[in-house]
C-alpha cells in the first residue's frame, strides 16, 4: 500500500473525529454548566493520553527527555497550544448555537484557505507548493459550497433559541 494512501486514511480518520469531539465537548459543557470547564476536562484527558503515548514511544523525537528540551525551541512554536485552546473553546460554544455542520464547514474552509497560503509561500520554513489554477479552482468550489450551505432556504428558517443561547 502506498504511503500516501496510508497518510490520507490517517488524516481522514483524524478529521472524522473533529465533529464528534465538538459534539461531545459541547454536551460536556451543557452537563457541567460551563464551556471553560469542559475545555479543561478535554485538555486534561488529552494531556493524559499524550503522556501515555510519550511513555510508550522510544525514539528520540518522542522520548520524555525531548520534552525537557522545550527551552531550546523558539518560543513562538509553543503557541500552537493557544490556537488549540481557542479552537476547542470556539467549537464547544458554537456547536449548540450554530450547528455542528455549520461550525465544522466554516472551520474546514478556513483550514483549506490558510493551508493553501502557507503552502504557496512556504511559510514557517515549509517547502513551497505553489497554488496553481486547479488548486485555486478547488478552493473556490469549497468556498462556494460554504456560501450555498449558509444561504440555503433551510438555513434561513429561524429556530427557537436553545438553553445555551440564553446563557
Amino acid at each position: 500500500m502506498p504511503k500516501e494512501l496510508i497518510y490520507a486514511a490517517w488524516a481522514f480518520a483524524a478529521g472524522a473525529g473533529i465533529p464528534i469531539m465538538a459534539v461531545l465537548n459541547s454536551g460536556l459543557a451543557r452537563a457541567l454548566g460551563s464551556a471553560p470547564a469542559a475545555v479543561v476536562v478535554l485538555l486534561v484527558v488529552g494531556l493524559s493520553a499524550a503522556i501515555v503515548v510519550l511513555g510508550l514511544t522510544s525514539n528520540a523525537t518522542g522520548s520524555a527527555s525531548a520534552v525537557l528540551e522545550v527551552a531550546k525551541a523558539p518560543w513562538y512554536l509553543a503557541t500552537g497550544g493557544l490556537i488549540f485552546v481557542f479552537y476547542i473553546f470556539s467549537v464547544t460554544l458554537l456547536v449548540p448555537r450554530f450547528g455542528v455542520a455549520n461550525t465544522i464547514l466554516c472551520v474546514v474552509v478556513a483550514q483549506i484557505a490558510v493551508s493553501a497560503i502557507i503552502d504557496h509561500f512556504g511559510l514557517f520554513g515549509l517547502p513551497v507548493r505553489a497554488v496553481d489554477g486547479m488548486r485555486l479552482a478547488g478552493i473556490g468550489l469549497v468556498l462556494a459550497g460554504l456560501v450555498v450551505t449558509q444561504y440555503s432556504s433551510g438555513h434561513a428558517q429561524s429556530a427557537a433559541p436553545t438553553q445555551s443561547d440564553r446563557s
